[in-house]
């Protein structure tokens, strides 16, 4: 027959077992939570990355206006070469951190138009639709508040106008690099959704319609 003194023991032990398998538990899940919490921040910091500028707003099929802006298939070769833009000028401006706008406008250029994407820069309504792609987005991130992504969105836009009128249109010779450093300045919001009104046939970003 076990002793009173015995049993009271093998109970306590017991009581410690449990007691130390229950925070191991709650330790386990922890870590599980802030592992998952942490894989979800990583995503959503890549996302953002990505979506700087990218397509997410004018392929959302919630969005109502377009802002003049016909629907691309993402094989067309309008649609691609927005984002390669997108892309190479976002990987200059990491790479260089000294680098300025103008900088990576260029290598944004040269890394896109003298090759894969010749036939784009060669024709005045390709590149219109890539002017209307950003100026699309450019106005979609205003009316959401994201200003950042419509500044950069503009400027690009500002720099597909200029090489245009340019190498295209031949209305001027030179680019005009102040219009497109205007485009890009923080403190004058004003006319960033001035530039974009002026050239939107909706009137999404209309006085009234907007708090800008």
């Amino acid at each position: 027959m076990v002793s009173r003194k015995k049993a009271a023991g093998k109970a306590r032990k017991a009581a410690k077992a449990m007691a130390r398998e229950e925070a191991e538990e709650v330790q386990h899940r922890s870590n599980n939570e802030s592992m998952t919490s942490g894989q979800q921040q990583s995503l959503t910091s890549q996302m953002l990355q990505l979506q700087i500028c990218g397509n997410a707003s004018p392929h959302d099929t919630t969005i109502t206006c377009r802002h003049g802006f016909d629907h691309l298939s993402e094989k067309d070769i309008c649609f691609q070469y927005a984002n390669a833009f997108r892309e190479a000028y976002n990987y200059k401006n990491r790479q260089d951190c000294d680098a300025n706008l103008s900088s990576c406008l260029i290598a944004a250029h040269k890394a896109t138009i003298l090759d894969k994407f010749a036939e784009v820069g060669k024709d005045s309504a390709k590149m219109e639709i890539v002017t209307s792609y950003f100026l699309s987005n450019g106005t979609q991130y205003i009316l959401e508040g994201n200003d950042d992504s419509a500044r950069i969105c503009t400027v690009f836009a500002r720099w597909f106008e200029q090489c245009t009128a340019v190498g295209l249109h031949k209305t001027q010779a030179l680019i005009n690099r102040v219009k497109i450093d205007d485009a890009n300045n923080p403190s004058d919001i004003h006319t960033l959704v001035k530039f974009l009104r002026e050239r939107i046939p909706c009137k999404c970003l209309d006085i009234g319609n907007t708090k800008k």
